[in-house]
């Protein structure tokens, strides 16, 4: 298989497979890219290049950086550090996406994925810019897809709670107890100084297991964020657009549109059909109290069925 056929299927794959294969598909594009420009910029002793590139996809927990670059709020939850990072993010996106999928949809991947991330880094900010234990430690830069796969880990334990995976290939648990075993490891570490953001971890969390406990109340928080897709995804695909004008038939018209009179052409037209069908109508009506309704033919009774 050559260069051309390996795009060619990657290309076949991605428009064939789910959402949350289309979010594998971004993350690890992402990551290559950043990769390469990092290996180039070692090779030429250019550093910087690396760092200029990250601090254009990372979020910054600053709010006078981060709103001198709002487009970060989304590039961060495609942009991870390295390889163990974008590893274990990208095997629980394809384990709980591809579950969350199967019972809700693509739409309710990508908003799941998307709000929670959203939620997650909106957290992390106000956790660092509020409590006392971070704000004397410099800001720093929030990179990876951990809110928004922490949201369809929440949402499926919410949903499906039932569910039981085989831990190890071996042991059966029910994924409500995996997840929510998983949450508060990560919940108890929020005080804890390291390069992971386990808020952003835990806010995920939080809207998944909101989001779908709306669900089943019948309300579904993420409509605006669905519709608001689908009205991007028709922009970007021409094909899809509704056609600005509209056609109306006549009511005159019909598949047969000799069986039915033309529309008139003025007053006087009109009136000389109005006074025709008076005259036909009467002269049924008459019939009918000779020989009774039976006694009609197939096309008197259409005709009196339009009256």
């Amino acid at each position: 298989m050559n260069f051309n056929e390996i795009i060619e299927n990657l290309k076949r794959q991605f428009q064939a497979g789910g959402m949350y294969i289309k979010l594998i598909y971004i993350n690890v594009a992402v990551f290559l890219v950043t990769s390469i420009v990092g290996l180039v910029g070692a090779l030429m002793k250019m550093p910087e290049l690396h760092a200029l590139v990250e601090f254009n996809l990372g979020a910054a927990t600053d709010l006078n950086v981060l709103v001198t670059k709002p487009w970060t709020i989304v590039t961060y939850m495609f942009a991870h550090g390295d390889v163990w990072h974008i590893l274990m993010n990208m095997l629980l996106l394809f384990f709980f996406g591809k579950q969350i999928e199967a019972y809700l949809g693509s739409k309710k991947v990508l908003s799941l994925y998307v709000l929670g991330a959203l939620s997650g880094l909106v957290l992390q900010i106000l956790a660092k810019n509020l409590f006392p234990l971070f704000q004397d430690m410099p800001h720093n830069l929030i990179v990876g897809a951990s809110g928004g796969v922490f949201a369809l880990m929440v949402a499926l334990a919410t949903y499906a709670p039932r569910l039981e995976v085989n831990l190890f290939g071996v042991f059966p648990v029910k994924l409500m107890w995996l997840v929510g075993g998983y949450f508060l490891m990560e919940l108890f570490q929020v005080d804890q100084v390291s390069n992971v953001a386990h808020f952003t971890h835990v806010g995920g969390g939080l809207y998944g297991f909101l989001m779908i406990k709306q669900y089943q109340k019948g309300k579904d928080i993420s409509t605006w964020f669905d519709n608001m897709m689908t009205f991007f995804v028709g922009v970007f695909k021409p094909g899809q657009r509704k056609p600005k004008m509209k056609v109306k038939y006549s009511k005159f018209r019909d598949k047969t549109t000799d069986s039915k009179p033309k529309p008139p052409k003025d007053d006087i037209d009109f009136n000389a059909q109005k006074v025709e069908r008076q005259k036909k109508l009467d002269a049924i009506l008459d019939k009918i109290k000779v020989k009774g309704y039976d006694g009609l033919s197939k096309s008197e009774k259409e005709f009196l069925a339009k009256f």
